[in-house]
């Protein structure tokens, strides 16, 4: 608001037309020079802002990765040795003792109930 001059009025001299032409020609110099000030300052705050952010990314771009390739490799040999165990090793389902604990058909331990 306030950007554009005033069309001229009849009656009123050049003189003064040209210092109120110069006198808002220096309140837009003050007003750009502020907002040149101000995006001065918002780009270092971007800029240190941005570095942080593209860092923190970078790091979990490379947590990621790592996690990838850990999926990726093959079984260490013991590892595969224990599977191989439990897979032989027959299951233990069923064996519960028929009538067991207390004549109440169930049998309690460590608190898991089988019922008979």
């Amino acid at each position: 608001m306030g950007d554009f001059l005033p069309p001229l009025q009849p009656g009123h001299s050049a003189a003064g037309t040209a210092a109120a032409a110069a006198a808002e020609q220096d309140r837009l110099r003050r007003r750009f020079e502020r907002y040149r000030q101000l995006h001065a300052s918002r780009q270092q705050q971007y800029d240190s802002f941005a570095t942080g952010a593209y860092h923190q990314q970078a790091h979990e771009t490379q947590l990621l990765h790592r996690r990838w390739q850990d999926s990726k490799k093959p079984a260490t040999t013991a590892a595969k040795s224990a599977s191989a165990v439990a897979a032989k090793m027959p299951s233990r389902t069923g064996d519960a003792v028929p009538g067991g604990g207390g004549g109440t058909g169930s049998t309690a331990a460590a608190g898991n109930v089988t019922t008979v």
